[in-house]
């Protein structure tokens, strides 16, 4: 009785076509921006044991941004040192589509050295 509620109070103007389960990200980003948009991704990624200070998880992100958007994509990027073992790198872009989002959060979760991504 209850599920029947729930269900049609879910239903509505960001009501999700296609798949809907606690993977799809992207349908409530697609529902609520307006595309072409700005769009900031946040990747927290662990340190080489090189002690490069972040410096190639930082550009194996951009690279990953700029495999998908392409080489001349404005790209605003920050580097930030946590601590001696991770780094944080936000990307700022414009971005098409929220399936473009998706494919860029994908690829970026594909780095082993990614720990955390929003």
């Amino acid at each position: 009785m209850y599920d029947s509620f729930i269900d049609i109070t879910i239903v509505g103007t960001y009501d999700p076509v296609g798949v809907d389960d606690d993977q799809q990200t992207a349908n409530i980003v697609g529902a609520l921006l307006q595309f072409p948009t700005s769009y900031t991704f946040t990747v927290v990624g662990k340190n080489s044991e090189e002690e490069d200070g972040g410096d190639d998880y930082a550009n194996s992100v951009k690279s990953i941004v700029e495999s998908i958007l392409g080489n001349d994509a404005q790209i605003e990027m920050r580097v930030v040192p946590r601590g001696s073992k991770f780094t944080k790198v936000t990307i700022k872009v414009d971005v098409e589509s929220q399936g473009m989002i998706t494919n860029i959060y994908d690829e970026l979760d594909s780095l082993d050295a990614t720990v955390m991504k929003f």
